[in-house]
């Protein structure tokens, strides 16, 4: 297992993205870490809105406390997750403080504009939010609610001046409708694709689902 925290090194984020290039057979570094960031924002974001739903407090995630494997297996040392009362603190520390350092070592090695990568993980939000919805209707209130207050954070939270993805956000009140993208994550110029897909459920290019 690969310390996270370590990516934020120039060289030991080079040699991570480089392995997982040939491993995925992308194109290049660019698109490797596209990918990455999307498979990373599947996993902690998920963990901590679990809590926000179903728990009665929020968990904080320390980026130390995650290592990923070569084969993408993502793990979080349990012993080092906090829990807040404070939903406003949780929000912080999931993008300000484990998100952020992950997508600007991608960026500083890359280039991959730092919008695309708000969108793969704002993509995993709203596949997640349209989920609960459809698990559990009964709640369906709740997610809205959670669904606005992520919605309405400002750019403190994110370490930004302004809201990163709040245009790529599904809407509080259409979280079962699915969201196209706005930004292409180039799955599409990946060689070998898992998904018996030629782009993502997502893409924006123009009618490649009819095709």
């Amino acid at each position: 297992m690969i310390p996270v925290q370590a990516l934020k090194e120039e060289h030991l984020c080079i040699e991570f993205l480089s392995h997982q290039q040939q491993r995925i057979s992308a194109p290049n570094l660019k698109i490797t870490a596209s990918m990455m960031m999307k498979k990373y924002a599947q996993v902690i974001p998920a963990q901590v809105l679990d809590s926000m739903l179903w728990e009665e407090k929020a968990k904080i995630i320390p980026l130390s406390s995650s290592a990923i494997s070569n084969e993408l297996d993502i793990e979080v040392d349990t012993l080092q997750i906090e829990y807040t009362d404070s939903r406003l603190e949780a929000w912080e520390a999931l993008f300000a403080r484990h998100i952020v350092p992950i997508m600007r070592a991608f960026h500083k090695v890359t280039n991959l504009p730092l919008f695309i990568l708000w969108e793969n993980v704002a993509v995993r939000i709203n596949s997640y939010f349209r989920k609960a919805v459809e698990r559990f209707p009964e709640y369906e209130l709740r997610v809205n609610r959670l669904a606005e207050e992520l919605l309405q954070l400002d750019g403190r939270y994110f370490n930004n001046t302004e809201h990163p993805m709040s245009k790529f956000l599904t809407a509080p009140g259409c979280l079962s409708e699915q969201k196209t993208r706005r930004t292409c994550c180039y799955f599409h110029k990946l060689e070998k694709k898992k998904e018996s897909l030629t782009h993502c459920l997502v893409c924006p290019l123009n009618n490649w689902n009819e095709k």
